[in-house]
């Protein structure tokens, strides 16, 4: 296939983050930000994961994790998931025509062909504080006063459950510390961005402590809008108003997120610890519009430029996300061997999305309206028996989405297609894994998850036809739909995994595992009765090997192999007659590729300290087996999976010196590579976007006294990269910024 890279024989590096100052050392020790920094655990198993639910050191974990502390996350500037993305070898991101507010994520690539709507669950599970989040919605979380994130790479069926396929990613939020403690960052950056955030807490009394983080970030947007342009004041059809001209906008995309958190931590006299955590949040951004490729949009509309940071449209796109929620859990020891575990969660989602489709006529412009609302509980009880370690667990969750679409099609058929649906889910599952230590070399681990799930999708879809003069019957000849279907799936998904510790510093590890992704319903606009049915689940087998090094010198490598046999792919796709893609079961496909990892000192004295970090994954996806029609079989089999780089790379350099008097330097050069991807079904060169490498340079002068001063530039060779292009349009990335800010903790 054109574009087909074999990997066979090459090495790729990118960030080790797993290594990356995610420690035991509690906050209440610091007595400035540099000396955290500087008593980084001197053994880098010492590193702390939660992926297996419960503590683990990192290099005993026998699976791919890439774990980033809140230290990291702060000075790498990540603010969100598109952020992460960046710093995560073998993971991708593809935000679509809603901008910020509609993102999927692909793992090793995997749920590059999720729905962005809210009735969809990303493959790449998603869990804050450990509550799942049910909808691709919350994928507009900020992130904020985070302890660590942990992206556990493959199918995590046992302990994750259904929608998992890709992988995990695990957000955890600050604890209020035995001590009071806390922080104020303001930050200023290109294109008028400015940014602060805050927290605070400590004990109340001897058993209850309490932490609150702010958040508000503002500006930032880096596109230049053109109005409406030659089409300004054009009239397609009879009877409709004429193309507006909304003028020119400099520095549109602007960002405008507020969000605040609380948490309560109570000591009980059991032993045991119950913890609160409540947040809010609203996003009033500007979404940012597509630009047409080589100056002529989808639908033919020609601009007079090529300028990828320059667009033009009907009007400038909104957006009003709000947020909230929490989870009550506990942790209490019932013996010297038991422990229960309990998450009660909810979420609560609202937004409203508009977009435009990259040229001033109004040709499938949109307007989004959401409400997501999910409750959820998971109980555990964990514990040791001998050469035994074991849990066991049930869960359960319920989720309602209401949402409301109106397709603008004024300039192509006279009407606005309204779709208007709810979709209710129940999920209950049972589940259990057991680590058998065999000796003190081998250890077994074994699991099964049992998963039962319920669906219903009601709505309709209907001619709106606001002017009385519609022509959608002639392109739309199946509209009005009205349907109301339901759907059920159980699956038994586990694990297999065989670990060999020859040596402290070394484990080698082999699994097997499976993967579960719940059918479920196309959360597009809905053209016809076909489209409206339920898909069959997901299912992916996957097997590993890897191999793992950590040493007291803070050496780290690591080496995982992967091949993924996948069954049933859900995915969009052009399924004639209909105009838009909707989402079909794919017969088969199958990935294969390498995840590799180091990280080490180069000098590391009293004055100086240098630490490399790089890692990579390579990797190969192909379609075996397409059922459809003869010409779709023709453009799919043998395609690459959508957002699935063969080569995905990150590497860190960060220097240190102490200067004297409590104050230290801290120089960190970072580096981006990703290869060329295809971010549609069909691999049409119209969906391909090439390879890109960003460049970042921070500095930062800190104190013992806790106080520090920062600068940076980031994509520091202003390369223009793509998000996502769909035919002749194109989302770009960030070009250079530079910021820089205070921070003051104590």
């Amino acid at each position: 296939m054109p574009g087909r890279v074999k990997f066979r024989g090459q090495l790729v590096l990118g960030a080790a983050a797993a290594a990356v100052g995610v420690a035991q050392v509690p906050v209440h020790a610091q007595s400035g930000k540099n000396q955290e920094s500087y008593k980084t655990p001197a053994n880098l198993e010492d590193i702390v994961v939660t992926a297996q639910k419960r503590a683990s050191r990192l290099s005993d974990v026998p699976a791919a994790i890439a774990a980033f502390s809140g230290t990291y996350i702060q000075e790498r500037g990540v603010s969100d998931f598109e952020g992460l993305v960046e710093q995560t070898p073998g993971v991708s991101i593809t935000s679509d025509f809603g901008g910020s507010a509609s993102k999927v994520i692909s793992v090793r690539g995997l749920g590059g062909t999720d729905d962005y709507r809210p009735n969809g669950s990303s493959s790449a599970a998603l869990h804050i504080d450990d509550v799942y989040q049910t909808s691709n919605l919350f994928l507009s979380l900020p992130f904020f006063d985070v302890e660590r994130v942990e992206v556990l790479k493959g199918p995590q069926g046992t302990l994750y459950g259904r929608n998992s396929t890709a992988g995990v990613i695990n957000v955890i939020t600050k604890d209020p510390g035995n001590s009071f403690s806390g922080y104020a960052t303001a930050e200023l950056a290109s294109y008028d961005r400015y940014r602060v955030e805050a927290a605070v807490g400590g004990p109340l009394t001897e058993t209850l402590s309490a932490r609150i983080a702010v958040l508000g970030d503002w500006g930032g947007g880096f596109m230049k809008g053109r109005g409406a342009g030659a089409a300004a004041g054009r009239r397609i059809f009879a009877g409709t108003p004429a193309v507006p001209d909304p003028g020119a906008r400099d520095g549109w995309g602007d960002r405008d997120m507020q969000a605040i958190r609380g948490t309560l931590l109570w000591r009980m006299p059991t032993g045991g610890k119950l913890r609160l955590k409540a947040f809010t949040s609203r996003d009033q951004g500007e979404n940012q519009i597509s630009d047409s490729v080589q100056g002529i949009s989808n639908q033919g509309y020609f601009e007079t430029d090529n300028d990828p940071y320059t667009f033009y449209s009907n009007r400038y796109p909104h957006r009003d996300i709000r947020m909230s929620g929490g989870s009550l859990s506990l942790e209490q020891p019932l013996t010297d061997h038991v422990t229960l575990n309990s998450v009660v969660g909810y979420q609560y989602g609202k937004r409203h999305v508009e977009g435009a489709s990259g040229t001033p006529y109004r040709i499938f412009d949109f307007d989004f309206s959401d409400k997501v609302r999910q409750k959820s509980l998971e109980v555990r009880l964990s514990g040791d028996i001998g050469p035994f370690d074991w849990v066991i667990g049930g869960y359960a969750v319920n989720d309602r989405v209401k949402f409301l679409t109106d397709i603008n099609l004024t300039d192509l058929a006279a009407t606005v297609i309204r779709t208007d649906y709810v979709q209710t889910r129940k999920s209950r599952a049972v589940f259990g894994q057991i680590d058998w230590r065999i000796s003190n070399q081998f250890t077994l681990t074994g699991g099964l998850r049992y998963t039962d799930d319920k669906a219903r999708f009601s709505g309709s879809s209907i001619d709106a036809n606001p002017y009385g003069v519609s022509q959608g019957a002639a392109r739309f000849p199946d509209v009005p739909v009205y349907f109301d279907n339901r759907t059920r799936d159980n699956n038994v998904s586990g694990r297999l995994t065989l670990s060999y510790k020859p040596i402290d510093e070394v484990k080698v590890y082999a699994s097997y595992g499976t993967g579960y992704k719940a059918g479920g319903f196309d959360g597009s606009s809905i053209f016809s009765q076909v489209e409206a049915l339920p898909l069959k689940p997901e299912n992916v087998k996957a097997y590993e090997a890897g191999l793992k090094v950590s040493t007291d010198s803070q050496f780290y490598a690591s080496v995982d192999a992967f091949y993924y046999d996948l069954s049933e792919l859900q995915a969009f796709t052009v399924v004639p007659p209909s105009p838009a893609s909707i989402r079909i079961n794919v017969g088969k496909s199958r990935l294969y590729g390498v995840d590799l990892s180091v990280g080490f000192n180069l000098i590391r004295n009293d004055l100086h300290s240098l630490r490399l970090e790089a890692g990579g994954t390579l990797l190969d996806s192909r379609i075996t087996e397409f059922i459809g029609s003869p010409s779709q079989v023709a453009q799919n089999l043998g395609n690459d999976l959508p957002a699935a780089p063969h080569r995905t790379a990150n590497a860190s350099l960060v220097h240190k010196i102490q200067l004297g008097g409590g104050l230290e330097f801290t120089t960190t050069f970072d580096a981006r590579h990703k290869s060329g991807e295809y971010k549609r079904l069909n691999n049409l060169p119209t969906s391909h976007v090439g390879s890109y490498t960003l460049l970042g340079l921070r500095g930062e002068l800190s104190s013992d006294a806790g106080w520090s001063v920062f600068a940076y530039v980031r994509n520091l060779t202003d390369e223009v990269y793509l998000i996502d292009r769909n035919t002749a349009q194109r989302l770009v990335g960030s070009p250079r910024t530079f910021g820089g800010g205070v921070r003051y903790e104590f």
